[in-house]
């Protein structure tokens, strides 16, 4: 473990001093109110007294349709269904399209299952898709239609050890994933569609290593202390012309409490990443190998349009590797899923929680039950940047401001966000903590 953290040591001292030399005035001024304040950040005891509900521990559940319409490419209906505690702390994730429609999707998943004494925690997914993926042009400046989309018959599976101690203070994680993918047809943005593909198929094996040292007042809902998480992943592909690369995260997330049950939020998130095994960098090798045979197209110009944006992708991508991309359910709300991605990325979060109920209220829909416990809305500001020279990572920023409303429901988060950026608005709604790395903090 010691020799896999060593290369975010580098990471860890930048964060530190980021701000000194990187920042723009208005983050300097976030961490200023956040961490340079001690009448504020340290006018509670540090670190706060666990406290923990039994609450959390009720079976809960949830069963809803999904509807998934793609303009250009179609549209699909999965059912999904999530039951928590059904053993323990452990949870279910089921979804499967039962309806005809133009995608696809199976999903099994089972988390937190206890192998020693809940000291232990097992988790396992299954996930089988045919659906559509869309690939942004690399970068900051990038913009809302510079992007290409492929339908693909997608499958991973992974399996995930998680150990907790100290009534979940200190945590470890370790995740092996694999998966494969076969490209069907590729689509521009203008919905012009394109079959004649080569290199179809990709693979990949990954690994991740985490740990988390949580100080808050409550592991699932702090309302004061402060979370520090580090995140390592390693992504091979067995293909010789793709790089395969090591990213290192950062995720600092400190609650300062505001009246009696309010909270004030600030989350700071760095990725960096390197290449480790190089793939092909000559564009030439790569065209030949990833090219959409476009002379056997009827519509020449568009096919040769979405063909320099697949191999710009993956050409770049080969020379500077990825790190974690910004848009989606957990930073940068207002864009879409990963939006914004380089080598090097960035986020800053300041949030104000409004709790409008802490109350134990039962409930027992045919869709939704459980034991709801929290209910509350929250103000969020979000500033993010990309960039594959470091240097030059806060020198234009992103920004997302919206409103969100959350409700904890028998040891799960729902939340419903609405944000606007650049590209417009965005209204996302998910289960779980949005600000987590890997599995760690939800």
């Amino acid at each position: 473990m010691l020799k896999m953290f060593s290369n975010t040591q580098p990471l860890i001292t930048e964060f530190a001093h980021g701000s000194r030399l990187y920042l723009n005035r208005k983050i300097k001024l976030l961490f200023l109110f956040c961490f340079l304040m001690p009448s504020i950040v340290f006018s509670f005891e540090f670190p706060p007294e666990r406290s923990e509900s039994d609450a959390d521990n009720e079976i809960g559940w949830l069963v809803a349709p999904l509807p998934i319409v793609v303009e250009g490419i179609g549209s699909g209906v999965p059912i999904a269904a999530s039951i928590s505690n059904v053993y323990k702390n452990t949870d279910l994730l089921m979804a499967k399209t039962f309806f005809d429609g133009d995608f696809e999707i199976s999903l099994f998943s089972i988390s937190k299952f206890p192998l020693i004494k809940e000291k232990l925690l097992f988790s396992l997914g299954i996930t089988d898709f045919f659906m559509p993926f869309r690939s942004y042009d690399r970068g900051i400046d990038s913009g809302k239609e510079d992007y290409y989309q492929t339908l693909e018959k997608y499958n991973s599976n992974f399996i995930t050890f998680q150990s907790q101690y100290f009534k979940q203070r200190l945590e470890f994680l370790f995740r092996y994933s694999a998966g494969g993918t076969k490209v069907e047809k590729i689509f521009d943005v203008d919905g012009n569609d394109f079959s004649n593909i080569q290199s179809p198929e990709r693979s990949w094996i990954d690994y991740e290593f985490g740990t988390q040292l949580d100080f808050t007042d409550n592991h699932l809902d702090p309302g004061e202390g402060l979370r520090i998480g580090l995140m390592h992943t390693n992504s091979n592909y067995e293909q010789n012309q793709l790089s395969d690369y090591a990213v290192n995260d950062v995720n600092i997330t400190a609650y300062v409490p505001f009246f009696e049950t309010h909270t004030l939020l600030f989350n700071a998130f760095q990725s960096r990443s390197n290449i480790t095994t190089n793939g092909l960098v000559d564009e030439s090798s790569l065209r030949a190998k990833y090219s959409l045979s476009c002379e056997l197209e009827q519509q020449t110009d568009a096919c040769n349009t979405a063909e320099t944006r697949r191999i710009n992708y993956w050409l770049k991508r080969n020379q500077s590797s990825k790190a974690t991309a910004l848009g989606g359910l957990n930073r940068m709300r207002a864009y879409s899923q990963g939006r914004f991605y380089a080598a090097n990325s960035s986020n800053y979060v300041l949030e104000y929680r409004l709790n409008f109920s802490e109350k134990r209220t039962p409930m027992n829909w045919i869709f939704l039950g459980g034991l709801r416990t929290v209910l509350q809305t929250s103000f969020f500001y979000e500033t993010g940047s990309v960039s594959d020279d470091v240097s030059g990572l806060h020198e234009t920023m992103k920004s997302s401001v919206g409103v969100g409303f959350r409700a904890i429901i028998s040891g799960l988060i729902y939340r419903f966000d609405l944000a606007k950026g650049e590209d417009g608005i965005a209204p996302t709604l998910f289960i779980n903590y949005p600000l987590s790395i890997g599995s760690l903090g939800n």
